[in-house]
């Protein structure tokens, strides 16, 4: 074993304590969403991005997979005129979260149409724009005032199953949410994640109407596994299984390719695809046996942001 892998595949080893595993489990925290800024900037630049592809928010049914340590993405969509939000998340780390703050803040951001913060400011947030401008053609602001009051009422009432918000956590079945329901279903860094994947795009396919949109942000790198971007890929089996532990999400490993194809598969059309590419990690010659075979592209794309449609 390298000696850079010892202390993840260490930190995995503890989560088997039940002590220190408890410990990590009250502690767990996704990073982020405990910002107003951070949500704004977030939501802001997928509106932006999908905008151009023909999206428009006005009345729109919005899910959001993983919002992590608050539902502020969500709520900037609904202030942006979606009609309702649907949090899904592996973890309730959101209903611990100071909502009512957020959302107060993220009400003075729009009312002030702050510039979306840029990478200055946020330098790993993806996607990034040719513009920060706040993009006052893209929100509907038709009725914002009362829409304010309505949102705040439902935060005021609770997350879970409003007219405007509803808030699931856990989530493990395709049954959460009606079929043929959603307008927009998003992500930011989450689907590296999910297991089994063919299961989660089915289900955003069985969730979104038909011609509707999907937009994800994807961070294919190693997430601090490896002081090589492309690391994860350098891992053996039992390395990765000693690596993970007890957390219940960890790396899926999957390249951009096993996402592509996952989403022909489950019925989405490719819109848009903006690739991050990284030449700076391992080559072919480093990584295990069964990550050897990965075509050129693949070894150096460490993000990307894909916009998809379900077909009619």
């Amino acid at each position: 074993m390298q000696g850079w892998k010892i202390l993840p595949v260490l930190k995995g080893i503890l989560t088997w304590i039940p002590l220190l595993n408890a410990w990590r489990l009250h502690h767990t925290s996704t990073g982020g969403t405990n910002s107003s800024r951070y949500c704004y900037s977030v939501w802001l630049r997928h509106l932006v991005t999908l905008q151009r592809c023909g999206f428009q928010i006005k009345g729109a049914r919005v899910g959001e997979l993983g919002p992590g340590d608050s539902i502020g993405t969500g709520l900037a969509a609904l202030l942006s005129g979606a009609d309702h939000y649907t949090g899904l998340d592996l973890l309730p780390l959101s209903a611990a979260s100071n909502v009512e703050g957020i959302f107060d803040e993220l009400v003075q951001l729009y009312t002030r149409k702050e510039p979306i913060p840029d990478n200055s400011e946020f330098p790993r947030i993806r996607p990034q724009l040719e513009s920060y401008e706040f993009p006052d053609y893209a929100v509907d602001w038709a009725g914002f005032s009362q829409r304010v009051e309505s949102i705040r009422s439902e935060i005021n009432k609770g997350l879970d199953h409003g007219r405007m918000i509803r808030y699931q956590a856990p989530w493990s079945s395709t049954a959460e949410v009606a079929p043929n329901s959603l307008n927009l279903i998003f992500s930011q860094a989450v689907l590296e994640y999910v297991l089994p994947m063919d299961e989660v795009y089915r289900a955003m396919s069985a969730w979104l109407k038909p011609g509707y949109y999907a937009s994800h942000v994807i961070d294919l790198s190693a997430h601090g596994l490896s002081p090589f971007w492309n690391g994860h890929w350098a891992y053996s089996d039992r390395e990765w299984r000693l690596a993970r532990g007890q957390r219940e999400t960890f790396l899926n490993r999957e390249p951009l390719n096993g996402h592509l194809a996952s989403a022909k598969k489950c019925g989405f059309e490719i819109l848009f695809l903006r690739k991050e590419i990284n030449r700076d990690g391992f080559s072919h010659s480093s990584l295990v046996s069964n990550f050897q075979t990965l075509d050129s592209e693949d070894l150096q794309t460490s993000g990307a942001l894909l916009i998809l449609r379900k077909a009619s």
